[in-house]
């Protein structure tokens, strides 16, 4: 059996509300380099992967891809606008990638620490099952609070409760049948895992990383300025490439 074909598409679309007034986050620098370079060059060196494309605000377009050409990626195939909601979003990344994909690989460009080792375990999880997404384990105690007031109404059980990350994998004939609709727009959907389970189909975990955290405020970013400098799970030889 051939290696199924892999496409990528890299969320950078948001409006980082929480990380003002810096600033945009996924073109903030992370040690040196913008934010979202960081996990496109581990896709790009993934033997995996065969194309990119990158979802940037609308009125980025034009920067991103002369920011990102300056930069020598080679697999990135399209550049396109956003949308109000993340998963469209993503919708409109979907529909760039190359029809003869196989399976669509989604990640969030504030999420930096994505590695080759993630990337194969999520992939190998799509082969068996059609839909896979790399998550860890929640240790935290959990609190649920009253409708009205910061008030514990009860203590929630963490057993078999998860934290979704990214990257997440489908195989393309399940996107396309999610993206067919118009409809998906007035969905609330904070990932694609949860529009794939709305149609009843099993989404298998593969274990993430702790390390891979997602970049949404100011202090995030420091968080992850002190990762990089600890060698993070972004390897030296990726991040020169960059």
């Amino acid at each position: 059996m051939s290696a199924p074909r892999v496409s990528a598409v890299v969320a950078a679309a948001g409006l980082s509300r929480r990380f003002s007034p810096y600033g945009k986050k996924q073109f903030a620098e992370l040690g040196g380099k913008p934010i979202v370079a960081h996990s496109i060059c581990t896709l790009e060196s993934s033997e995996f992967v065969k194309s990119i494309v990158v979802v940037v605000p609308e009125d980025e377009i034009s920067r991103s891809k002369d920011l990102l050409k300056g930069l020598g990626f080679e697999k990135i195939t399209s550049v396109v606008g956003g949308g109000k909601k993340r998963h469209i979003s993503v919708r409109n990344g979907f529909r760039a990638t190359p029809p003869e994909s196989d399976m669509v690989l989604i990640h969030d460009a504030a999420r930096p620490f994505i590695n080759n080792d993630m990337i194969k375990k999520v992939l190998d999880g799509c082969v068996c099952t059609g839909a896979c997404i790399c998550a860890v384990a929640v240790t935290d105690t959990l609190k649920q609070t009253e409708k009205h007031g910061m008030f514990v109404s009860e203590t929630v059980s963490r057993k078999n409760i998860w934290r979704a990350q990214t990257p997440q994998v489908f195989h393309r004939d399940i996107l396309e049948e999610i993206y067919r609709s118009d409809a998906v727009a007035e969905i609330d959907a904070t990932d694609e895992s949860a529009l794939v389970e709305a149609m009843g189909i099993n989404v298998q975990i593969v274990e993430g990383s702790n390390l891979n955290i997602k970049i949404t405020t100011a202090a995030d970013l420091e968080i992850a300025e002190l990762i990089l400098s600890k060698g993070g799970s972004v390897s030296v030889q990726n991040r020169n490439r960059v």
